[in-house]
């Protein structure tokens, strides 16, 4: 019998050999290929009297060694229930659109009432901080964040409604 041959029987005999005790065709598979790595390994640095014995030998050590790591990591089937904790693409979409009108929005509002905007809703100063600063009422100061707040709401629920509308 040829080398190659004999290869090729030794390959399907180890095959039988590993799936009989993992009972999984893809590990059996993948150890009868690290068993011919090493057993060649092994080839090239000694003289090997008996190939299929040392085969056997070397199988039987990559099975105790797949099974002595599965008992250390125990392996969960994945679950497609499980949520993915990112933001879904159009999630992010929407989120960035709605940045993009709010934006569009500030910079539509008159001078003052963007600044009084926000002074209060992102710098986090009180009406009084604000009248101060801007020699103005606190009364003002509230009815310009009302307003703008007014604004903002209108113009992101006009964006939402054309974004429904082109998705229908």
């Amino acid at each position: 019998m040829s080398d190659v041959a004999s290869i090729r029987a030794q390959r399907h005999d180890l095959y039988l050999f590993i799936v009989r005790r993992t009972r999984d065709p893809a590990t059996a598979d993948d150890l009868v290929q690290e068993t011919f790595a090493r057993l060649l390994t092994y080839e090239r640095a000694r003289t090997v009297a008996d190939r299929a014995a040392l085969g056997y030998s070397i199988a039987l050590n990559l099975v105790r060694d797949h099974f002595r790591n599965r008992q250390r990591r125990p392996v969960e089937a994945l679950n497609d229930d499980i949520p993915c904790e990112a933001p879904a693409p159009e999630q992010i979409l929407m989120h960035r659109q709605k940045v993009e009108v709010f934006g569009k929005v500030l910079d539509a509002m008159p001078p003052l009432r963007r600044d009084v905007f926000i002074r209060r809703r992102l710098h986090g100063q009180t009406c009084r901080q604000i009248a101060a600063d801007l020699a103005m009422n606190e009364a003002a100061v509230e009815k310009h964040v009302v307003r703008a707040l007014e604004q903002l709401h209108r113009e992101i629920a006009k964006a939402e409604r054309l974004q429904s509308g082109r998705r229908a």
